[in-house]
């Protein structure tokens, strides 16, 4: 496949590594010199410094062969008009990075019908989305939904009067579920049966989402309701978390810190239910006369990283339970993270992850990155054909480092031990290191040699 991306910022150059490392031939459209040539260094792709709208520079990017265009520079209208010029070039799949709800908020049309592009994504969006999903699931530190819902993911932080903090994997009883991934001083480990849990790593369970709460209850995680958060930032991810958890009708008492005095008065229009203070989400003062403490969640997505964190560890002292926060910044997640904040979310990682899990080709139905080792949770249908198929799982040979979480098998979700046969058209999960991503994809795609 042929892929041309254009803007080397992070999303860029994260969807041009990965892209690049699975031997497709991608070109980088980079107009910041600086950046052109750092991505010529690290990356194995060509680099052509220049505007990705304009049509010479997209020609010579080999426009008239690509597959596909991302574009993904800060600049919308840029994006915008190098997807419609690949368009016109005819290219199959258009990718747009769209920002300003002005272009694509529009009442009687999807956006991308309207303006042609095949997916046009917005980060505070995807942000807002995922932040949802955590309020819905406030135990976890991240959720994904793989085979239509059926089947989830949930990442936990393993505490100190956890029951699996010291004990060994094989002696658990997972019959309903799977531990596919442990994170542990930013590594990530796939388990083995012998391997055990200690108190402070992150582990990643896949279960059958109609079972995932009793799993949960089984190794003492226990369910937090949420009825009141408090969002500081009423700008559009602020606006967004609000506005999608009114649509949910979930009974949560939602109440937006923000600073500039016009916005806030704007954001009184664009919500409906949710309380608007306006006022300084680094005012002690502020924070304890709105009873900060006494909410269950306390989500930081003001456009200040340093605000953000600080307020969220403000939160914490004053007694939230739970902390979010937003940073344009991905190298302060770790940071963040280690200081006391529960869950930090990168846009730019957030963006870049949806993308991919879009133009995936062929066998591969989603992928999701995982952890700072870049390690995916991968949903792929088993091809007719494949060296896998009709045999039990302790007999393929199964890569090191990946392991199947669970096997969809029409309305039927299985969990895998040894002795589970792969069939034909079956979804599976697999979570996989770096290193046997392609091992696995090969295992089972039509004619895969092993």
């Amino acid at each position: 496949m042929k892929a041309i991306i254009i803007g080397a910022g992070k999303v860029g150059f994260s969807i041009a590594q990965m892209l690049s490392s699975e031997n497709h031939d991608v070109v980088v459209i980079e107009q910041d010199e600086e950046r052109a040539l750092l991505v010529d260094e690290v990356l194995d792709v060509q680099v052509i410094n220049g505007s990705g709208a304009s049509w010479k520079v997209l020609e010579s990017a080999g426009v008239r062969h690509a597959d596909m265009v991302v574009a993904v520079t800060e600049i919308d209208e840029l994006n915008m008009i190098a997807c419609l010029l690949a368009k016109r070039y005819g290219v199959r799949t258009t990718v747009a990075r769209v920002r300003n709800t002005e272009y694509v908020e529009t009442p009687h049309f999807s956006p991308e019908s309207l303006l042609g592009i095949d997916l046009i994504i917005n980060p505070e969006r995807v942000t807002a989305m995922e932040i949802a999903k955590i309020v819905a699931n406030p135990e976890a530190l991240n959720v994904e939904y793989y085979a239509q819902g059926r089947v989830k993911l949930v990442e936990l932080m393993v505490d100190e009067n956890s029951p699996l903090a010291g004990v060994k994997i094989n002696t658990l009883d997972s019959s309903k579920y799977v531990i596919v991934a442990i994170s542990r001083k930013h590594r990530t480990i796939v388990p083995s049966g012998s391997d055990s849990i200690y108190a402070g790593d992150h582990i990643y369970v896949v279960a059958n989402t109609h079972d995932m709460p009793e799993v949960l209850k089984s190794i003492g995680v226990h369910r937090r309701r949420v009825e009141n958060i408090i969002i500081l930032g009423g700008g559009r991810t602020g606006c967004y978390i609000a506005q999608i958890l009114e649509k949910k009708r979930l009974p949560i008492n939602i109440k937006i810190i923000e600073k500039d005095p016009k916005r806030a008065r704007e954001v009184t229009h664009l919500v409906k239910n949710a309380l608007v203070i306006n006022g300084d989400g680094s005012d002690l003062e502020l924070l304890e006369s709105e009873n900060v403490g006494q909410a269950d969640m306390y989500i930081a997505v003001s456009n200040d990283d340093k605000l953000n964190l600080l307020s969220s560890l403000i939160a914490r002292n004053l007694g939230v339970p739970k902390t979010i926060a937003k940073v344009k910044r991905s190298e302060f997640i770790p940071l963040m993270q280690q200081v006391g904040v529960d869950v930090v979310f990168s846009p730019r990682m957030l963006t870049a992850g949806a993308i991919l899990k879009y133009i995936r080709r062929g066998d591969i139905i989603s992928v999701t990155v995982l952890g700072e080792e870049q390690a995916e949770m991968i949903e792929l249908a088993v091809q007719p054909g494949s060296v896998a198929v009709n045999k039990e799982l302790s007999k393929i040979g199964f890569p090191k480092s990946s392991v199947i979480g669970a096997i969809v098998r029409g309305d039927e979700v299985i969990i895998p031990t040894g002795k589970s046969v792969i069939r034909a058209g079956d979804q599976l999960m697999v979570f996989a290191l770096p290193t046997s991503i392609h091992k696995v994809e090969k295992l089972f795609s039509n004619g895969g040699k092993h």
